[in-house]
This record gives C-alpha cells, sequence and structure tokens, in this order.
C-alpha cells in the first residue's frame, strides 16, 4: 500500500507538471496570439492613419504647388514691368540724346552768329573809340591850355565825388 501511495503522489507530480507545462505553453501561446493580433491592429491603424492624411498630404501638396505657381507668376510679372522700366528709361535716354545733340547744334549755330556779330559790331566800337581818340588826341596836343583845365576839372570832379 504505501508503494501505491508513492507510486501515485508520484504519478500526480507528473500530471501536475504536465498540467503546469501545458497551462504555461496555453499562456504562452495565448499571449503570442495577443501580440500578433496587436501588431495587425497597428499595422491596420498606420494603414488607415495613412488612407486618412492622404487626401491632406495631397491637398497641402496642391496648397503648396499652388503657391509657388502664384509666386513664380509673381517674380514673371515683376521681371516683366522692370525690364520694361529699363526700356523706358532707354528710350527716354535716347530721347534726351537726341535733344541734347539738337540743342548743341542749334547753340553752336546761334553763338556762331552771334559771336560774328559781336565781332563785327566790337570792332566798330573799338574802330569808332580809336577814331574819337585819335581826333581828341589832335586836339590835346593842339591846345596846351585845355589840357591843364581839363585836368582841374577831372582833379575837382574826383575830390568831390
Amino acid at each position: 500500500p504505501k508503494s501505491h501511495k508513492s507510486s501515485g503522489s508520484y504519478g500526480d507530480s507528473v500530471v501536475v507538471e504536465e498540467f503546469q507545462r501545458t497551462v504555461k505553453e496555453e499562456v504562452a501561446l495565448e499571449k503570442a496570439k495577443r501580440q500578433t493580433k496587436k501588431k495587425i491592429r497597428c499595422k491596420q491603424d498606420q494603414c488607415l492613419e495613412r488612407q486618412r492624411n492622404f487626401p491632406n498630404q495631397s491637398l497641402t501638396r496642391k496648397i503648396l504647388k499652388e503657391r509657388i505657381k502664384k509666386q513664380e507668376l509673381h517674380a514673371k510679372s515683376k521681371h516683366r514691368a522692370i525690364h520694361h522700366k529699363k526700356k523706358e528709361f532707354e528710350e527716354k535716354g535716347r530721347g534726351v540724346k537726341r535733344e541734347d545733340v539738337f540743342r548743341k547744334q542749334q547753340s553752336k549755330e546761334l553763338f556762331g552768329r552771334s559771336n560774328e556779330e559781336l565781332w563785327k559790331l566790337g570792332s566798330n566800337i573799338w574802330q569808332r573809340c580809336a577814331d574819337e581818340l585819335e581826333g581828341k588826341g589832335k586836339v590835346w596836343h593842339c591846345h596846351e591850355l585845355c589840357c591843364r583845365l581839363q585836368a582841374q576839372v577831372i582833379q575837382c570832379s574826383r575830390e568831390n565825388t
């Protein structure tokens, strides 16, 4: 009977160990299944998130593309405006140069004529003055008394003015 009990207790411990091992295996299997399901759920969530964000991303891309297009158009129009202003200034510059050349030509003609006229006028005046001085000089040489009187008149005039 004792051997029966000992054999029974041995058998019970083997059964218990086997049961514990089976339970551990089932727990490990259950844990692995949960982890697998969790990974699958995470992947599905990521996929859903990407699908939800895709319209936002495409909308963001469209908005960015539109902004870039607007900036490019603005830059092009600004470049055109600057180019147009540059052409206008160049054209004005050419016009100013033409006017400057024309005015210089006119002034040369006018001053050329007036210089000749002034020269003639000046030479005529000089000639008359020279003639008058010659005439006066002769008078001065002729009448010594007049010279002295003239000198006194000039001196008196200087003192009184």
